[in-house]
């Protein structure tokens, strides 16, 4: 180690050491590069396994030979030409073989490759002594070289185990840093070997010797060494030069192939859109033209793809639309180019399809233009338009289209003069066949309304007003108006064939004439409303004319109903009870809760005029809420044993929270639920059963006791019972007030009697009268009676001496027989 220091620090000059070491690195960064263009393949790669080759050859020489005239033994030195130049082409050659080892393995990776890079750099290395020895052997100077074998062994195996870790390193990766690193090692190699085997010679000089021929001189050498670099750099400038030449081609073909698959996915796009598309450039002509315009458009594939001007395109579909039409506003759209700017319209090709145009103006002066076929969409339009004003089950014109035709011929009349006629159509019965029937033949039923009706109507409109409501619209004076209704009426005197099922329905009509009744509309749907409500109070089937006194009788009830709000805000209602007694002893079980109204000027009111008014205009539902709670709070007061029965209108039954409202209710009245039982007739159920059950089974689960009133008079009754398990029915006094007079009715009553035993369900017969009637119904165990024979509905107060004792209540019957008696 001492020796290798001594030759560094005193045999070599110190400028040579880092200059050696800067041309050997830039020598082999430069060969490393050139060989990484060899394993690339390709037709020049021979040439570039030679530039490598002598690149790393010509960098060891002249690695080795910078440091020899850096070198100074003491005695003169000189080199002879041809061992020198021997050494540089054993330098080479040996560059030659490891290089092309590398390229035989070429795409090998892994383990393969690094022991192929391994046997490369031992050929290397060996050749890096080659070449320093026989470049020692051709040293000219007055002496001879002494070599100390163990040292120049180990400066052999440093340069050769370097060499091969250097190519191991070149092939594990192509990037500079990867290749930095090698031409790093692979200069230690060769700088380590070359100054290990300087210092392991020594000069030992000979007298014999002192003016030997020199042969090539220090500056020829020098010279040489320049060459070796220029060439070397030469070589790093052309590899360089060419790989940024690959880069850029390499961007362009990335560019190049990114624009083609750009272009390919902008036509792939343009000719899968849903929309034609052209583009048009400022001179006019046709840039761009996807598959859908073709389509749309029916255009010449041909004609598109010789680039024509878009007056080209214009002119073609305007011949191909003059073949079936002329158009002149579409001519003058096309003489005039067609480009308007930023402009939306719409054009019907002669094949029936609607085309929307879509213009948006380009810089340049050109435009983009987009064909959307919305046919589809405008029928749909179209429809929505029909549906918004004709009626979707039947077809017929709907309220509002109704309301044009009038308007329109109610203009008619004023400006020309004239007649006409509104007639209101209800058909009656309908409910009836929606009940037992069901919704869809009630739907086919006003199918078949509608067709008869269009039919018998002829020139006149008819209307769907909604539900089984119709009007028609007359052009005629009052007896052509009365001629059809009269048709009309008589045309449903047959039963209709819905389905498999013959329907019979009647219908009724009210008559306004136009200008005699009125010149509005408003005043005609109202004063025809008026008419058919009178036609359907007369007996329906039939029609009636507006007349005065119907507007009278109109405003009577409109007061009679702002009267019945007014009593309602008031308070000024009041409640009458009839005893409810058990049938066996006569004892009082409790009272029915019945509205009466007692008006400030027209005295007494009957439930029968008030109630079906306020069913009508649905103060129903809160008279309705006003009895229940009245009939509570009173009944609070009685005997626990005493009951109290209070009637539910079907209009409340449309409350979704009518069994809350009956819970907060006994609550607020601090009524036990066992001492409410509410009456509910069959109509209840039927319109919707399902809600009806649920809303009835709530109820029911609060404790408080259901009853089914005037059974017997419905459509289903059977039917009515199986589906909801209630406390108790009652017969209807129709039934009653037969007995005695009519075998059937005592059969009925019978049987419902029966009925209510096997279903275990308590019966109430009401509008019991007489003494016999009690003896029946006693002898027939009925439970419970109630009638005029034990009291007529009264105020509470009438009955308050048998609200604290009912038991005396057994008394009622016989007193109520002997004033029977004593009547007659």
């Amino acid at each position: 180690m001492y020796r290798a220091l001594a030759c560094l620090t005193d045999e070599h000059t110190p400028w040579v050491v880092p200059l050696a070491a800067c041309v050997c690195w830039i020598s082999c960064y430069v060969a490393l590069l050139l060989e990484q263009r060899v394993r690339k393949g390709g037709a020049s790669a021979p040439a570039w396994l030679l530039a490598a080759s002598f690149s790393a050859g010509a960098g060891i020489w002249s690695t080795h030979f910078i440091g020899m005239l850096g070198y100074d033994p003491g005695v003169v030195v000189g080199y002879e030409m041809a061992t020198t130049l021997l050494s540089l082409i054993v330098a080479v050659a040996a560059a030659l073989v490891a290089f092309t080892l590398l390229r035989a393995v070429g795409r090998a990776t892994g383990r393969d490759a690094s022991w192929a890079a391994a046997i490369a750099g031992l050929i290397l290395g060996c050749g890096i002594a080659c070449m320093h020895f026989l470049g020692i052997a051709g040293v000219v100077l007055p002496g001879r070289f002494a070599w100390d074998p163990p040292l120049a062994l180990i400066a052999t195996a440093i340069g050769c185990g370097l060499s091969g870790a250097a190519l191991v390193v070149h092939v594990r990766g192509g990037d500079a840093k990867t290749r930095m690193t090698a031409a790093t090692i692979l200069t230690a190699a060769i700088a380590g070997l070359h100054f290990l085997a300087m210092a392991a010679a020594r000069v030992i000089p000979d007298p014999m010797l002192a003016n030997p021929d020199l042969g090539l001189a220090r500056g020829a050498l020098a010279g040489g060494i320049a060459v070796m670099m220029a060439v070397i750099l030469a070589f790093a400038a052309l590899a360089l030069m060419l790989d940024h030449l690959r880069t850029i081609n390499a961007a362009l073909a990335r560019q190049g192939r990114a624009l083609r698959e750009k272009t390919l996915l902008l036509d792939m796009t343009l000719d899968s859109m849903d929309q034609g598309l052209i583009m048009v450039d400022g001179g006019g002509l046709v840039q761009v033209c996807n598959e859908r315009a073709l389509a749309l458009l029916d255009l010449p594939r041909a004609m598109m793809l010789a680039g024509p001007s878009y007056k080209a395109v214009l002119r073609h579909q305007l011949r191909h639309r003059e073949r079936n039409r002329t158009d002149h506003s579409y001519r003058d759209w096309i003489e005039r180019g067609g480009s308007e700017q930023a402009h939306v319209h719409e054009r019907v090709r002669p094949n029936g399809v609607v085309l929307e145009i879509r213009t948006v103006p380009l810089q340049d002066g050109g435009f983009v233009r987009t064909f959307t076929n919305i046919t589809q969409r405008k029928a749909a339009e179209a429809e929505v338009a029909r549906l918004a004003r004709h009626d979707i089950l039947t077809g017929l014109p709907n309220r509002g289209l109704f309301r044009e035709y009038l308007d329109a011929r109610l203009a008619d009349i004023a400006v020309r003069g004239g007649t006409g006629a509104v007639l209101y159509l209800d058909l009656d019965g309908f409910k009836g066949v929606n009940d037992t029937l069901g919704h869809q033949a009630g739907d086919d039923l006003l199918r078949s309304v509608a067709d008869r009706l269009r039919s018998a109507v002829g020139d006149g409109v008819v209307a769907r007003l909604g539900g089984d409501e119709f009007a028609v619209l007359l052009s005629g004076d009052r007896q052509d108006a009365i001629a059809i209704a009269e048709g009309l009426i008589n045309l449903f005197e047959a039963p209709l064939w819905v389905g498999a099922q013959r329907i019979a329905v009647g219908l009724s009509v009210g008559i306004a004439l136009a200008p005699e009744h009125g010149a509005s509309a408003e005043c005609l749907y109202r004063r025809a409303d008026l008419a058919l409500y009178r036609a359907k109070a007369e007996g329906r089937g039939t029609f009636r004319v507006f007349a005065s006194d119907m507007d009278e009788e109109a405003e009577a009830r409109r007061v009679l109903e702002s009267d019945l709000r007014q009593a309602l805000a008031d308070n000024a209602l009041s409640l009458h009870y009839q005893p409810q007694v058990d049938g066996a002893s006569g004892v009082l079980v409790g009272f029915e809760a019945l509205v009466r109204w007692t008006h400030p000027t027209r005295g007494q009111i009957p439930p029968s005029v008030f109630v079906p008014l306020a069913e009508e205009t649905g103060l129903i539902i809160a008279l309705g809420d006003w009895v229940l709670r009245e009939a509570c709070r009173e009944a609070a007061t009685w005997a626990p044993s005493l009951k109290v029965a209070v009637n539910l209108s079907p209009r409340q039954f449309q409350k979704p929270d009518l069994p809350e409202t009956v819970l907060a209710v006994l609550a607020q009245t601090g009524l036990s639920p066992d001492r409410l039982e509410l009456e509910v007739t069959e109509s209840v159920i039927i319109n919707d059963m399902e809600r009806a059950i649920s809303i009835l089974r709530r109820l029911k689960g609060f404790g408080v006791r259901i009853s089914m009133d005037d059974f017997g008079t419905g459509y289903a009754s059977l039917a009515t019972l199986q589906a909801f398990p209630f406390d108790k029915m009652k017969i209807d006094r129709s039934f009653v007030a037969q007995l005695g007079v009519d075998p059937q009715a005592a059969v009925i009553v019978r049987a419902v009697l029966s009925l209510g035993r096997s279903l275990r369900m308590g019966v109430v017969a009401e509008g019991v009268e007489t003494a016999a009637q009690r003896r029946f119904l006693a002898d027939e165990a009925c439970g419970e009676m109630q009638g005029y024979l034990f009291g007529k509905p009264r105020p509470i107060d009438d009955y308050a001496a048998m609200l604290r004792l009912p038991e005396r209540s057994e008394e009622i019957a016989p007193r109520a027989v002997r004033a029977a008696r004593a009547t007659a």
